[in-house]
């Protein structure tokens, strides 16, 4: 059995980690609910772009940005935490990359821009093909700080610098529930855009199943656009906003899963420790009392002797 000094040091390790892990549980616990926030918020405008989105089909008007060529370049857009302690959020992350990267295999050349400090030591340690990183979006990104993101993506696909762009990203389902996504931002493609809603609409809480009240387009209803000044410079305008909305609301999903994540994390972490206190408690108890038997049986054993 370990001395109770020892045993007592221990202890009180154990209890300033629980406080510290307990600590880090309200904070995450704050910002999770501030992220969801911002992230419910933003929702019903990803809807309504989705949706503007998909009318541009019905538009007779080339796009460049719809444009299906032959896909010899992918830009990987991978968007992870810039901080640790996450439980398995990152983890989740790069998982879903290892799998897009095996069933790419050689299809095409996969050029990468990681989203988070995380995943450009991820990226590094492989050798990727890094063409730009991107890090301290914060806890709550702002949609002007994804411009320049959003710009490198959009000016990349014109020039032929790459002819897709895939986002991986974590989707916020619920405070316990975070699943990585594949989306493929670019090109454009109407089908999907209905695909695209399903993945957004969460499964429990205020925006749960109101896709109709939300402003979702109904399929039967045929709407007719006044385009101006020109269809082709109204899109050629709007289009690449519309975009970056899309990869606005990508990090804000991010942002509400890294929280709910280290949220848990430090839950377990801080219910892991009471625990582990509690058995240290009990064990140096019994270290003291034998002491304090060891103690006494030593004192009988001397006054016996002596008498």
């Amino acid at each position: 059995m370990e001395s109770p000094q020892h045993i007592k040091s221990r202890l009180k390790s154990v209890k300033n980690i629980g406080q510290i892990t307990k600590a880090m549980e309200v904070v995450s616990a704050t910002k999770m609910r501030k992220a969801q926030e911002v992230a419910l918020r933003s929702r019903p405008y990803a809807f309504k772009a989705l949706e503007l989105l998909e009318t541009v089909g019905n538009v007779q008007v080339e796009i460049p940005l719809a444009e299906h060529r032959e896909i010899k370049k992918t830009l990987l857009v991978v968007v992870t935490s810039d901080k640790g302690l996450a439980g398995a959020f990152n983890t989740q992350v790069f998982r879903q990359v290892e799998q897009f990267l095996a069933q790419e295999g050689n299809a095409s050349e996969i050029h990468v821009v990681p989203v988070g400090k995380r995943a450009v030591s991820f990226f590094s340690r492989r050798n990727a093909k890094i063409v730009e990183s991107f890090t301290g979006f914060g806890d709550y990104a702002m949609p002007e700080e994804l411009e320049s993101l959003g710009t490198l993506l959009v000016d990349g696909f014109l020039n032929g610098s790459w002819d897709r762009v895939v986002t991986i990203s974590t989707h916020f389902r619920s405070t316990l529930k975070q699943t990585p996504l594949v989306r493929e931002l670019l090109p454009i493609d109407v089908t999907k855009i209905h695909e695209t809603v399903r993945e957004i609409v969460p499964e429990h809480g205020r925006f749960s199943g109101q896709n109709n009240e939300l402003g979702i387009m109904n399929n039967d209803q045929n709407t007719e656009f006044i385009l101006e000044p020109s269809p082709e410079e109204t899109l050629g305008a709007l289009i690449p906003h519309l975009v970056t909305m899309q990869l606005y609301h990508v990090v804000l999903e991010a942002n509400a899963s890294e929280h709910s994540a280290r949220m848990v994390a430090m839950k377990t972490a801080s219910d892991n420790a009471s625990d582990l206190a509690d058995g240290l408690t009990l064990e140096f108890n019994k270290a003291r009392q034998a002491g304090i038997t060891k103690e006494i049986i030593e004192i009988t054993s001397t006054m016996n002797a002596l008498q």
